[in-house]
């Protein structure tokens, strides 16, 4: 059986996506997304980063994975719904307003520096967390995303500095976590699936 390579298909649509990337609004994010999501995960795929043979390759790798799958996320959850695509959109953008004034109201030295935000926009309402948003949708094969929220959980520990044998020796004595090595080839090839599809029902839906 042929295997397909998801992520080689979608580096030979890159322009399609960059031309995506210069829109406003939920098509415009998708399309930036997935530039961002082809220069990290090439970098780590070229590096040969992916197979975890060491802790110092988990460090680099485990985090900017997470990162992807938390974009990943919130992407298959604004497109899953056409009618509900510019509000979930717009929810995301919301969350920004609200994380950019809670930072802007720490007032920090480089404020002089920042574009001030509006007002009120400490007190906006925040977005679904990722577990949420994921309970709603699944991917164009009809499958659920738990899969990849638990290797989005399990790297949060990486990404946090949480991972370190000495905080887990301290929690747990001397019983030590079976967190697996991530398989990032799969995770990988998954979403590059994902944004190929959704590319492909904008274009036969004569979105873009």
């Amino acid at each position: 059986m042929t295997v397909i390579d998801h992520f080689q298909l979608l580096k030979s649509e890159l322009h399609r996506f960059a031309d995506l990337g210069d829109k406003l609004g939920p098509v415009g994010f998708l399309g930036q997304e997935a530039l961002r999501f082809h220069s990290i995960a090439g970098t780590l795929k070229e590096s040969g980063m992916l197979g975890n043979a060491s802790v110092d390759e988990r460090y680099i790798s485990h985090i900017l994975a997470r990162s992807l799958i938390e974009s990943f996320f919130r992407l298959v959850y604004i497109f899953d719904d056409r009618a509900s695509r510019e509000s979930r959109y717009d929810d995301l953008v919301t969350s920004f307003k609200r994380d950019y004034g809670k930072f802007y109201d720490e007032n920090l030295s480089i404020n002089s520096s920042l574009a001030a935000p509006g007002l009120g926009w400490s007190q906006l309402q925040g977005d679904l967390n990722v577990r949420d948003m994921i309970a709603q949708v699944r991917n164009d094969h009809g499958n659920r995303l738990d899969p990849l929220y638990a290797i989005y959980r399990i790297a949060s520990f990486d990404t946090h500095g949480k991972s370190l044998k000495n905080i887990i020796v301290s929690a747990l004595g001397g019983s030590i976590p079976n967190f697996p090595a991530l398989d990032l080839d799969y995770g990988f090839d998954l979403i590059a699936n994902q944004y190929l599809c959704t590319l492909r029902d904008l274009e036969a839906a004569g979105e873009v």
